[in-house]
Parts: C-alpha cells; structure tokens; sequence
C-alpha cells in the first residue's frame, strides 16, 4: 500500500444486505473507501483494478468458495490482511483458514466493536510491514543522505541514528506521524528533522494543543470568517493555511479534549476543514506531526481519547528513548551545553572533571536532556574559573532522589534472582555495594553515594570483604 493510498476494503460476501451493513459499520467508524462485492467470480479482477489495504472475506458463497478466494488471494496478493467472516464456527475451520494465511476468523452475527478491532489491527500490521520494507533500503550504515536535517540533535546512540534513517525513510510520506516520549526528550528537533527531510515547501509550525478547548482549538488551526462570532471584526487565518504545504506540529496531543479531537479526525481523514462561520470547506495541504508524552492506549481505554484518531496519527510513529537509556549521549550533551552557556554567559569554557560524567551515567534524569541542560548552565553560571565543579550536579540530583516517590521504581534494577536457596543478608549487601560499584565505574565517592552511605563506610566494607 502506497504512503499517500487512503486505506480500501474490499468486502466479499453474497448476501447484499449483510454486505452493506459491513459496509456502513466501516464507515461510520472512518472508513470512507469500502467496496462491497456480491458475486466471488468478480472478486480477482476488482482487486487487478486498484490498491486494497484488507479483504473482508465470507466463506460459504455460490460458484467460488470462500476458502478457494482464500488461497487466490493468497497467491496473487500475499501483502494483504483477509478476515474471515462466516456462520461455520467451527474451530477445525478456523485453523484451516489460518494455516492458508487468514489475518482472522469471525462467526456471524460478527460484534461490531470485534470487527472494527480486528480491522484496524489488520491496518497497522499492514502499515508496519510496508515500513518494514522501506526501511530495508534505508537500513546500511553508510551516511545519512540528509545528514543537515539532524544537525541540531546531538548524540552518540546507535538507536538515534536507527531513528534518523527511518525519518529518511518516512519523510517524502504525507502521512502524519506520532512521536512518543518522556518530557524533554526532544520531540520538537525530531518534528523539524521530519519536516527538513520532507523537503515540503511550507512552513514549520509548532502549537502545544494542551488546555485548548474546543472553541479556540478551532480558531487556532482553523481560523474564522468575518462576524462568526462576537468581536471578529475581520477573517482570521488559521495555522493550518499558515502551514499550507508545509507542517504542522501539534505538541501534548494526548491533552486535546474530545470534541477537539473529531475536528482533527476529520481533517485528516477528508483533507479538508471548515473555517469558524464558514459553510464552504477548505482544502488542506499540510502534513500533521504530533507528540505527546502521555500514554494514548491507557487513555484510549479511559475514553479520553479516540481510537480512530489515535490509528490516524500513528501512520509513522517514533519512540524516543529517555537519556537514562542512552548513556553515551551524556558526554556529547554536556560538551554542547557547556559551549552554548558559556557563550550565553560570555565567560571561558571551563575544564571538565571526568568524575562528572560518572556521576552523571548513575543518575535516572526524570527530566531527560532538557533537565541536563538546566544542570550545565546552572553549574556554569556559579562557574568562576578553573576546573567545573561538580558540587551543583550533585546538590541537583540529591535534591530530586530526595523529593521523587520512588514507590515502585526500580532504576533499572529488577531485582534480585535466587533459587530454592533464600540469600542471606550479607550475600544482598554483597550483592548491592558491587552492583553500587559497577555503576559508579569504580568511583567509590559515587558508589558511596548511590548507597546512601558515607565513603568512610564503603571504605570499611570494602577492606573486611578482602
């Protein structure tokens, strides 16, 4: 299925009506491109005609049986999903279906809720699998073709730059894109990567969606005509004309209320949006990237956000990973921020004890980079000469371990394994002042830290463990 190919379903059944109200199911939950056919004999030639992203398939039909359309379909077009719908609910049928390649097997009457589910989750396997394929052209380790695009992301991870070349692989889509991620992990320097990859013509513009009601949502994307409500005195351009033919980042997505939210739908499923006061729609030609550090299937779930829209927004969808995953980013970050403050602050760029990088791997970062950078320019404003100190690092992270609830974090330790045998306690002290250790790289002022203990204590055990 192409990037920019509205998602087509071609629904199989020989019973019109029952057909159709596969159909209208379809539709009413954003579906607009469904194709229903009553006769199998013309089933091949329909999808000989154009691109179909599932096949919704009944078995039991005259001159052409379900399982024989089955295996042609299967044939000639491995790539896409087919679901089974039929009145045999029988489980020796069900695997025989399977075995030949059906997505899955439903028994009539089908639940609409089960249908729509089963299809959406036909639709993303299907997206994963084309992106799996473009991503295969994408995936060598030569240089990035866009290397300028990434310029202002600073990093030393292998998964970043997994990251990057999979925008190089997604950029030219139209499609919109999902990113997801803690606070302050850099969302918005990946949407401008997206957007600089894409080449699009129009403008970058960000907007952070969060506490928008629905009313200034509204006003804010979409604009208003003249004397839509009281004091427009003249017609308001919104954002998504500013951005026309370029895109439009839309932060804290997971915060959109829900009336908000079928305005977007809609925006994306049909291209188009009505101005405020506006009976004439207009078309939109912008590319939507959005982000959000929530967790949307929780939210989904809680009804406080939609499924149709969520499936929408994750045609592309990036994970950033938290800085406490990506170690090797903290020395690169550190370098970079010290430059930019010491720039800011016009003072000499200080030397760096190596300690500080240390410390720093040992710590969780709640706040990401962004609280990275918070720490280095605070540490340089105090900074008057000579070798950084690493007394504001340290007064920063004592000062977040004491004030987090720690209620079931683990950082990044599971726990201990033992068999039938039950450790005793010297065996978990052993087991945590080494563990403290490793951390630490060996630093026992870190180490001592981490545990909670003064070094004279560390030294102690240290010396009787010998």
């Amino acid at each position: 299925m192409a990037a920019d190919q509205e998602p087509a379903v071609l629904v199989v059944d020989d019973e019109e009506l029952t057909a159709e109200l596969y159909k209208s199911i379809l539709v009413e939950h954003g579906v607009h491109d469904v194709v229903v056919c009553s006769d199998p004999r013309r089933v091949m030639g329909i999808l000989a005609s154009k691109a179909f992203s599932a096949v919704l398939l009944d078995l039991n039909m005259p001159y052409i049986s379900g399982k024989e359309l089955l295996q042609l379909i299967k044939t000639e077009y491995p790539e896409i999903p087919i679901i089974i719908l039929t009145s045999e609910d029988k489980v020796e049928t069900a695997v025989e279906c399977m075995k030949v390649g059906a997505f899955d097997f439903m028994a009539k009457p089908i639940d609409e809720n089960r249908l729509v589910n089963a299809y959406n989750h036909a639709i993303r396997i299907r997206e994963l699998q084309d992106e799996l394929l473009v991503l295969s052209a994408h995936s060598g380790a030569g240089p990035l073709e866009n290397a300028d695009a990434f310029a202002e992301i600073v990093t030393a991870s292998s998964v970043m730059w997994k990251i990057f070349r999979y925008i190089e692989a997604i950029g030219p889509s139209p499609k919109s894109v999902l990113i997801t991620g803690e606070s302050g992990t850099g969302k918005e320097l990946i949407a401008r990567a997206i957007h600089s990859v894409s080449e699009r013509e129009g403008r970058f513009i960000p907007v952070n969606v969060s506490g928008l009601d629905d009313t200034v949502f509204s006003d804010t994307l979409f604009g208003h005509t003249r004397g839509a409500f009281t004091g427009a005195d003249s017609e308001r351009r919104g954002l998504i004309e500013s951005a026309a033919n370029g895109t439009l980042f839309l932060d804290e997505i997971g915060d959109l209320e829900i009336p908000a939210q079928i305005k977007l739908l809609r925006l994306l499923q049909e291209d188009e949006y009505y101005p405020l006061g506006s009976d004439t729609p207009r078309v939109s030609t912008v590319r939507i990237v959005a982000a959000t550090n929530a967790d949307l299937r929780r939210k989904q779930n809680d009804g406080s956000f939609r499924k149709d829209l969520y499936y929408r927004l994750m045609a592309h969808h990036i994970e950033i990973p938290p800085l406490r995953d990506r170690p090797q980013d903290i020395e690169p970050l550190v370098t970079f921020f010290l430059d930019r403050a010491a720039a800011t602050l016009n003072k000499k760029r200080p030397t760096v004890p190596s300690e500080l990088f240390t410390l720093l791997r040992t710590y969780t970062f709640p706040g990401n980079i962004r609280e990275l950078e918070s720490m280095v320019f605070d540490a340089m404003s105090r900074h008057e000469s000579g070798v950084l100190s690493t007394g504001v690092f340290r007064a920063a992270i004592d000062a977040e371990r004491d004030g987090t609830d720690t209620e079931g974090a683990t950082d990044g330790l599971s726990g201990i394994s033992y068999g039938d045998s039950f450790p005793t306690l010297s065996e978990v002290e052993e087991f945590f002042f080494s563990e403290a250790l490793r951390r630490a790289e060996g630093n026992q002022t870190i180490a001592a830290r981490l545990l909670g203990v003064s070094q004279s204590t560390l030294s102690r055990y240290l010396k009787n463990s010998r």
